[in-house]
């Protein structure tokens, strides 16, 4: 009976307690410099413990590096990251579990802070992709241009917006004109 009440309570204090992300304030307050998150279960009376995630922030409190992992403590996945003195991502690599650049995005952005081009490269540095941005007056984002590789239009969005801002269609055509998507986003005031 005692030891039925006991489960009772610890499963109770689990389920009331809820594991919060750091927020970025609290990290750069403490200058947390990383977290790691570990697991221990107990499955069928044996326990075992593993990594969960990792991550490693600069003195912005940005995550510059993030590893997640598998239920076995094995590399699921992992991404480095750098920011520019604005704080907005100007670089991403992605890796394989065994630590290798599987790819790696560069991010510009204009002067008001708006991302104007993303980059994507393959793992040997050639250059897969790129999307470049256009902006209106207002700063509201018009145009989306992807190009493979070579510079080959692969795609072209453009985005429409009503008197209020608010975005209320984007059409994507593919490199002949022929268009691939037009998605309507309607408001309710």
């Amino acid at each position: 009976m005692k030891s039925k009440i006991n489960l009772i309570a610890t499963l109770l204090f689990l389920l009331s307690v809820t594991v919060f992300a750091q927020s970025k304030k609290d990290i750069k307050k403490n200058h947390i410099k990383s977290i790691r998150e570990v697991e221990t279960k107990n499955k069928d009376g044996k326990e075992t413990t593993a990594d969960n995630s990792y991550q490693v922030f600069d003195s912005n409190a940005n995550v510059i590096e993030e590893i997640n992992y598998d239920q076995d403590g094995k590399i699921k996945t992992h991404q480095t990251y750098v920011f520019d003195k604005n704080g907005n991502k100007s670089e991403e690599v992605v890796y394989t579990s065994e630590g290798k650049i599987k790819k790696k995005k560069i991010y510009k952005y204009n002067s008001t802070g708006d991302k104007i081009e993303e980059t994507h490269f393959d793992p040997t540095g050639n250059l897969v992709e790129k999307t470049s941005y256009g902006f209106n007056a207002n700063g509201d984002k018009i145009t989306e241009v992807v190009v493979d590789g070579k510079g080959n239009l692969q795609e072209k969005s453009f985005i429409i917006y009503d008197n209020k801002g608010m975005k209320i269609e984007r059409k994507t055509v593919d490199a002949k004109g022929v268009l691939i998507s037009d998605k309507k986003f309607i408001y309710v005031y």
